[in-house]
């Protein structure tokens, strides 16, 4: 947070819970804790198993939503596009340099994104470089720099929420779900025609995007425009959608369970997949994360 004090605030009391902010930087990222009175201890979950058993059984009704998608996401009319200046040429940065074992990383997740269709070989004006990032658990994150093409790209005005709107949604709310897209910017596609636009270069050569890549000016725009619609008839009423992840609420247990039942449905027929191990179901008890 580059040394940033975190500010505290306290979210008003809700009926029905207490709704408590951690902190809240200058920049705008914020951790929430959303605790409800009479509080129970989290229940814990391990893949598609629950303690609660009509939880389980909901779970086990809906595994397909839980499995890695084996082919492209569908073409879908929010695919998403890039949209540059009058008079723009393309971007073509130099690719950086990399220590041998990054070089082996960034060929190891190519040919994982090749044999997934997630990327292929291109032969674009346009190249960006290509930055790894270290995660929190010790892994790479293969991202592109797209500063130079974001530069020339046509900013979107989609309006995106604020965590303080989403919140005041909760009221009443006891039961809790939060539900974490697999890759949620790769399960939306590319549009055709904007698809040389994304090419990055590597020592190993020069590839393009065939879904929404990581690093895109409006790439959070189209993702929440695309879950916006996609739940639409549920949003404020017992969802709220943060980019990817997504928040259900409900007053009782029998609730949520059927409003559970209605989003699991809507992203299962959408063919949007979630990951289980960052999906925390059926809790009294929460910590929610932007």
């Amino acid at each position: 947070m580059s040394g940033e004090r975190p500010e505290t605030k306290q979210l008003k009391r809700n009926e029905g819970g207490r709704l408590k902010r951690i902190f809240q930087t200058n920049s705008g990222a914020a951790y929430y804790h959303i605790q409800v009175l009479p509080s129970s201890p989290t229940l814990h979950t391990t893949s598609l198993t629950h303690p609660i058993p009509l939880i389980s059984s909901l779970l086990l009704k809906y595994q397909p939503l839980f499995l890695p998608p084996h082919s492209l996401p569908p073409t879908r009319y929010t695919d998403h596009h890039i949209h540059l200046l009058p008079n723009s040429s393309p971007v073509n940065v130099r690719p950086y340099r990399y220590p041998h074992y990054q070089k082996c990383e960034i060929e190891k997740q190519i040919e994982e994104m090749l044999h997934s269709g997630l990327i292929q070989p291109s032969n674009s004006p346009f190249s960006s470089s290509v930055l790894l990032v270290k995660k929190k658990d010790g892994s790479w994150r293969f991202c592109v720099d797209y500063r130079a093409l974001n530069s020339i790209s046509v900013k979107d005005r989609f309006p995106l929420p604020t965590i303080d709107e989403l919140l005041d949604e909760l009221g009443g709310a006891q039961w809790f779900s939060k539900l974490d897209l697999r890759q949620g910017f790769h399960q939306i596609r590319m549009h055709e025609s904007d698809i040389h636009k994304t090419a990055f270069r590597t020592h190993l050569g020069h590839y393009e995007y065939r879904v929404m890549p990581f690093g895109l000016c409006n790439a959070p725009s189209t993702f929440q425009a695309t879950m916006n619609e996609l739940l639409k008839p549920y949003l404020r009423k017992f969802v709220i959608v943060f980019f990817d992840d997504i928040l259900v609420y409900s007053p009782s247990l029998d609730d949520h369970l059927t409003h559970l039942d209605l989003t699991f449905k809507t992203l299962l027929a959408g063919q949007f997949f979630l990951k289980d191990s960052k999906c925390l179901f059926s809790q009294q008890q929460l910590e929610y994360l932007e």
